[in-house]
């Protein structure tokens, strides 16, 4: 048995009738996240964030961000990701020394879950860190790249609210459509330039698109104007740079008024930060 040759062009019928299902978004039982905020005594990360600021504003700050522990996989730290409704997008795990460095693994709570069939499937849809604080006040919102750097500049600087995209690529439309509204401020991690690109350029180019269409968003460039060549090979984010600056980890909590302006007249960069931010240091 054979097949003939022909030379004649085989088309095959296609149909239009497929149509590609939507999947809703899935959410975590809100038992999860309780659960995990029962062991934050074990969590490097939090005891990192102590280390360095009053433990009251910490606890504070973890409270308000909902920052949990996951005790079954090596007491790694979970950002949990909540939305402006309250419901819970997702659980971001990364494991911390105590010395606030994080490890390059990252897992995902429906990830373990289903791993360890906890869960058949999980249909992940993103949100920013710290979206449900959007409903706390009208503040102006300042965007980060990672989620330790949004809880330390809310410690630092609370006139803002503090989300975090998660990532360089963590910023898109359908992530910033509950703040449209809002007056919205990127700080950009710092990054050595490739094919005339670096966090900034990049996240400025989204800005500049965003702002056309109607958002009220701009890109700081704080940190691309003042780091030093060192800094921005090295990567640093704002937290990174105010701790840098004020590397003596003085906690301005009871310091008196003249002290404080003895510490600015020391430190030009620390008063340079202070004024480009128009804020005031915790108290």
């Amino acid at each position: 048995m054979y097949f003939k040759n022909t030379s004649n062009t085989y088309t095959p019928h296609l149909t239009s009738n497929y149509k590609q299902v939507k999947k809703d978004t899935t959410y975590h039982n809100k038992v999860d996240l309780k659960q995990s905020l029962r062991f934050n005594t074990n969590n490097n990360f939090i005891e990192y964030l102590k280390s360095i600021f009053p433990t009251d504003k910490v606890e504070n700050i973890i409270n308000l961000y909902q920052v949990g522990t996951a005790t079954f996989w090596n007491n790694a730290t979970i950002f949990w990701q909540i939305d402006n409704f309250k419901k819970i997008r997702s659980g971001k795990m990364m494991m911390y020394s105590k010395n606030g460095k994080r490890s390059k693994i990252i897992n995902w709570m429906h990830s373990y879950q289903i791993k360890n069939n906890q869960l058949r499937e999980f249909n992940l849809s993103q949100c920013f860190f710290g979206l449900h604080l959007i409903n706390k006040s009208n503040n102006a919102i300042a965007i980060v790249e990672s989620e330790k750097t949004a809880c330390i500049m809310s410690i630092l600087f609370d006139k803002y609210i503090w989300l975090a995209a998660g990532s360089l690529n963590g910023i898109n439309e359908k992530k910033l459509s509950p703040i449209k509204d809002r007056r919205i401020i990127l700080y950009p991690d710092l990054g050595v330039s490739r094919i005339n690109e670096n966090p900034y350029t990049q996240w400025k180019k989204k800005s500049d698109d965003l702002f056309r269409k109607g958002y009220n968003i701009s890109t700081s460039d704080l940190l691309e104007s003042k780091a030093t060549e060192e800094q921005k090979t090295k990567g640093y984010d704002i937290a990174d740079y105010f701790l840098k600056v004020n590397k003596e980890r003085i906690i301005i909590n009871d310091i008196k008024s003249e002290n404080l302006n003895k510490l600015l007249k020391l430190n030009i960069q620390l008063q340079n930060l202070i004024e480009v931010f128009d804020l005031e240091l915790m108290r």
